[in-house]
């Protein structure tokens, strides 16, 4: 044991001076390679060759195995220190472009290709000795063909996300064309070499995605954004003609097959839409003159199916256009003119349950734009007018027959005014040519004027009715039919008979040649037929189908047209008389 534990301390010792014996070579060595440096330093410091000087001292200063010359060493360095703030600077720029360049991370390498710009600008703007070796440094650390690699890189992949966003049809491009535009110009040859290759990359790729949008009928977001790539170019001071262009190309292939299939609804909202689109905009566009023809085109149309009774065509056009411009008016006259030619739609629609017959009406009349009559399967009668807030007001009336059958029901224009209607219904009549019922309209209900069975009657200008053959009524018309109906409140009354003749003396015949009269004469000489009766100084010959009596008063009523030669009394001997001949009608 004592034996081993001798050989332990010896062997320790060896390798104690052993090692003692390196770290003195070492030092050794240290000692001659900081000397080695301050003098090749020395050499190049006055060659002139600053940049490896500065190396050499930096060298030295940090080999702190021996103190030599270290007063020169500090005062170097101190002389040299540009050149170590721009190896510094350039060291680090490199390091962060590493970094964010192989990281992706666009921002922060622009950020360090700013900074470097900078270190250029303000290394190299001097006058002084050191400036020259900016451009050394920064070839020794290949920091520029660094961010050339990277920037190409950054390139590469801002294409590629382009592309990948057409792909998938999404408008957020943004971001990777304005990193292209981002990149400076040297990266891509020069400006015009830059803006060639972004003009034609932004060209096809804006194109693309616009026709997509179109191609998938989505124009309101074709619209959107061709209106934010205007937006974005200009703020960026691009010129981007080939947006605009695209977009009217593609608008007018939507919009003419809006034409095509006869889509006018359709055609309004893609219309309106671009134009909100070139007036948030300010782009001029003939396709702005070619919506406003075309739309002129379907007005005019409508219009057209209004005059050939295709009101449905005309409301459906006018609907279709109401999200381009306001067409409520001509929506409103629409369907006023329906109404006026099919007056059955205003009985309608104030109820629609009801069997209507005997329709007709009008427009612009009774203080309504719009009127209507009619009848239902009751009889009951109808009268609805439309003001011009375009309600409907109805009255209707129970007092016609329920059980005669209407021939028609019409307005009669004689007793009605601007602003108050009198309806005529005509029904079927058993004694007369007709049952004629009269109701007038005001206050909001209908007031019965007549009811009569009737061959006729006349409206006389004094509103009197003169009604031929009245059933059912008395009175002393000579051989008159035409009765008198007057108005006595609200309703017509029977007033007589028209008289047909003229009443005069027997003496005045003469004066009234072929005119209907009455007078009352002596019958002088009677008989069956004919007779001379009493005439002044001279006679009048009665002929009729009436017996005469001798020495009777009667009252005839006819008409006097000629003469004629008779012997009174029948004696051919006594002497001839020329006298007048009344054609009797009828004798009282």
């Amino acid at each position: 044991m004592t034996i081993k534990r001798t050989l332990t301390l010896r062997n320790l010792l060896i390798l104690f001076c052993i090692a003692m014996l390196v770290l003195i070579v070492l030092k050794g060595i240290d000692i001659n390679r900081k000397m080695a440096w301050v003098d090749e330093a020395g050499r190049y410091y006055d060659q002139n060759d600053l940049l490896r000087a500065e190396e050499g001292y930096q060298k030295a200063a940090g080999n702190k195995s021996i103190h030599y010359k270290e007063a020169l060493i500090a005062e170097r360095l101190r002389e040299l220190e540009p050149i170590t703030l721009m190896k510094q600077t350039l060291t680090q720029l490199d390091r962060r472009a590493e970094r964010t360049g192989s990281g992706q991370d666009f921002t922060g390498f622009l950020q360090v290709y700013n900074e470097l710009l900078s270190a250029k600008s303000k290394f190299m703007g001097t006058n002084d000795r050191f400036a020259p070796y900016y451009a050394k440094i920064s070839a020794n650390l290949g920091i520029s063909d660094h961010m050339t690699s990277y920037f190409q890189q950054f390139k590469a992949l801002f294409y590629n996300q382009l592309e990948e966003r057409l792909a998938k049809g999404q408008t957020d491009e943004a971001v990777p064309k304005w990193n292209l535009l981002a990149i400076p110009d040297d990266f891509y040859g020069g400006t015009t070499e830059k803006t060639k290759q972004l003009n034609a990359k932004f060209k096809d790729f804006d194109e693309k995605l616009l026709a997509k949008l179109a191609g998938d009928g989505k124009f309101q977001d074709l619209l959107n954004l061709s209106q934010s790539f205007i937006s974005q170019y200009e703020g960026r001071k691009m010129k981007a003609p080939w947006v605009k262009s695209k977009t009217d190309e593609l608008a007018r292939i939507i919009l003419e097959k809006d034409v095509d299939g006869d889509q006018p609804a359709n055609y309004a909202v893609h219309a309106k839409a671009y134009e909100s689109y070139a007036k948030s905009t300010g782009i001029k566009s003939g396709l702005l003159s070619e919506i406003d023809r075309q739309i002129r085109k379907w007005l005019t149309s409508a219009q057209r199916k209004i005059k050939n009774n295709d009101y449905e065509g005309a409301i459906a056009i006018y609907e279709a256009l109401s999200s381009f411009q306001d067409t409520s008016e001509e929506l409103k006259k629409a369907k006023l003119a329906w109404t006026v030619h099919d007056p059955l739609r205003l009985l309608q629609q104030t109820d629609g349950t009801k069997n209507y017959s005997h329709v007709s009406g009008g427009g612009n009349r009774f203080g309504g734009s719009a009127y209507a009559i009619g009848s239902d399967d009751d009889n009951a009668v109808y009268f609805a007018i439309m003001n011009e807030d375009e309600s409907v007001q109805l009255v209707s009336t129970h007092d016609f027959p329920s059980g005669v059958s209407i021939r028609q029901i019409s307005i009669e224009k004689s007793l009605s005014t601007k602003t108050v209607p009198v309806i005529l219904v005509e029904g079927e009549s058993a004694s007369r040519q007709a049952l004629y019922a009269a109701f007038e309209v005001h206050d909001g209900s209908m007031t019965p004027l007549f009811l009569f069975d009737a061959d006729g009657y006349e409206v006389q200008a004094d509103k009197s009715l003169l009604v031929t053959r009245p059933d059912g009524v008395q009175g002393d018309g000579g051989t008159s039919q035409q009765a008198i109906y007057m108005r006595q409140g609200d309703s017509y009354q029977f007033m007589g008979y028209q008289k047909d003749y003229t009443d005069i003396s027997v003496n005045d015949l003469l004066g009234h040649s072929n005119e209907k009269v009455r007078f009352t004469c002596y019958v002088v000489y009677g008989g069956e037929g004919d007779a001379l009766a009493q005439m002044g100084d001279s006679y009048v010959k009665l002929h009729g189908n009436y017996t005469f009596s001798d020495g009777m008063n009667v009252t005839v009523t006819g008409l006097f047209s000629q003469f004629e030669d008779v012997y009174p009394g029948g004696d051919q001997l006594g002497e001839m008389v020329t006298v007048p001949v009344f054609d009797v009608e009828n004798m009282e």
